[in-house]
């Protein structure tokens, strides 16, 4: 069930709140407003977007938009006004980084907003509206600037927990890692990616407002040029961070592979080790009674144990060696 309120400044700049129903609400509230009248839609309908599209002749392209979930920021001219689909992403959970959606439709008289449940921006904005500086008594582009500048603002601190993250793992990376630390900065790199596929259209569509001049006055895009130069560095921040995670990454792949070769090494010298004491057990264990010296069995009883001393001397004699040239 939806539920629409229109918003305007009366001529003594008070704030006037009426609550809609259905269109003949909306005409009767529309008729009272002096100048423009903001309608803002929780949980929109189809019946609260068709009564809206007949009476704002909104393109039934947009309309259909605003009844789907969107997954990317976007701007469209109509002849009745401009339609704007703005993304801010959420607290990320595991790998993804969810979104809430706020449809706007914005002409010079009206600005209509549409979202699922409520929106601290939007609230920030009206209990800001009896101010004599609100963005109320400037007009609808400048009441659309005040909440995406808001929603902005609630983007960038996201930005910095991930990067946060990041530079934890990295420190993990550079001592002992784990393989929960690796799986821990897939998850990291996924959700600057989700978070840059967000980002991105919308620091190019608020530059694309430049062209909407029957809408957006010079003055106002001034101030939405301000926020996308937040959106910019944001971006700058995610693509640092993305640089970061790939050197991060690097850096757990020569771990590894150092760790490895230590490995190896040691076995090497090992195996090194025993090469010839198994050339000396295999001539000994032959079975043989004359021809050598000193001959093996009772022949000569210290014979064994004048070889297992040469065998340990040989071994040690190897061992020193390979650490005197620092192999092990």
């Amino acid at each position: 069930m939806s539920t629409t309120t229109l918003r305007w400044l009366d001529g003594n700049g008070k704030l006037k709140v009426v609550p809609a129903s259905d269109a003949g609400d909306i005409d009767d509230a529309l008729a009272g407003a002096e100048t423009w009248a903001w309608i803002d839609v929780v949980d929109p309908d189809h019946d609260t977007l068709e009564a809206l599209r007949r009476r704002f002749d909104f393109h039934e392209l947009s309309v259909e938009d605003s009844e789907h979930q969107q997954h990317r920021a976007k701007l469209d001219q109509y002849p009745s006004g401009l339609f704007v689909v703005w993304l801010t992403p959420q607290q990320p959970r595991g790998d993804q980084v969810a979104t809430t959606e706020l449809d706007v439709f914005v002409g010079k008289r009206y600005l209509v907003t549409l979202h699922a449940g409520t929106n601290a921006a939007i609230d920030a904005v009206v209990r800001d509206a009896d101010c004599a500086t609100s963005a109320l008594a400037a007009g609808p582009a400048w009441v659309l600037h005040k909440v995406i500048d808001l929603l902005v603002d609630s983007t960038l601190p996201l930005v910095d927990k991930v990067g946060e993250q990041l530079d934890a793992i990295e420190d993990k990376m550079l001592g002992n890692p784990r393989q929960e630390d690796l799986r821990t900065l897939h998850r990291v790199r996924r959700q600057l990616m989700r978070l840059h596929r967000i980002i991105a259209p919308e620091r190019d569509m608020l530059r694309g407002l430049a062209r909407e001049s029957d809408v957006i006055s010079a003055d106002a895009y001034a101030y939405f040029q301000d926020v996308g130069d937040h959106l910019a560095r944001a971006l700058d921040s995610i693509e640092t961070y993305q640089d970061v995670g790939a050197s991060v990454m690097d850096v757990y792949l020569s771990a590894q592979s150092n760790r490895m070769n230590e490995i190896m090494k040691q076995l090497t010298v090992v195996a090194t080790i025993f090469m010839p004491l198994t050339l000396i057990t295999g001539i000994y264990g032959m079975n043989l009674t004359s021809g050598m010296w000193p001959p093996p069995g009772d022949a000569a009883r210290w014979s064994f144990g004048s070889v297992m001393l040469a065998m340990l001397a040989l071994s040690l004699g190897m061992a020193a060696y390979f650490r005197k040239k620092n192999w092990w």
